[in-house]
């Protein structure tokens, strides 16, 4: 799990450096490389996402949301709506992490929801193949 990380780290760095483009921050890759084989909890985290990303703009009508607040706002958005899926359905393993969905909504607001998530697949697809090959 470590050596995971760690490479999906690296990779996005290096992606972001090349291309500009942010595979949904600096550990999100690294985290979907390893739930890749649950397409279940990839899906709700993105789908958490894009939830965390309509709060945070409904939000920001009322409230003045910029720099480390608006960042804050995701990121408490996200681990509210995890907690809320939790005790609507039960289940704890729907998403990935609490954080990891304000991470990525914040990314996807930030550069765009497909750039977002092509430069995602990108880099964790690489940090996958990578740690296969190395096992």
């Amino acid at each position: 799990m470590n050596e995971t990380l760690l490479i999906g780290i690296i990779f996005a760095l290096i992606f972001t450096e090349f291309t500009d483009l942010s595979p949904g921050g600096v550990i999100v890759p690294a985290y979907f490389a390893l739930y890749l084989a649950s397409p279940v909890r990839i899906l709700t985290t993105v789908a958490a996402a894009l939830v965390t990303m309509l709060i945070v703009s409904f939000l920001s009508r009322y409230m003045i949301l910029y720099g480390r607040r608006r960042y804050a706002v995701f990121l408490i958005s996200g681990v509210l709506l995890k907690v809320l899926m939790s005790a609507l359905i039960g289940s704890t393993a729907l998403s990935i992490g609490s954080l990891i969905p304000g991470i990525l909504g914040r990314e996807m607001e930030r550069q765009h929801i497909l750039p977002t998530l092509l430069s995602l697949a990108v880099v964790t697809l690489a940090t996958y193949f990578v740690i296969l090959l190395l096992r």
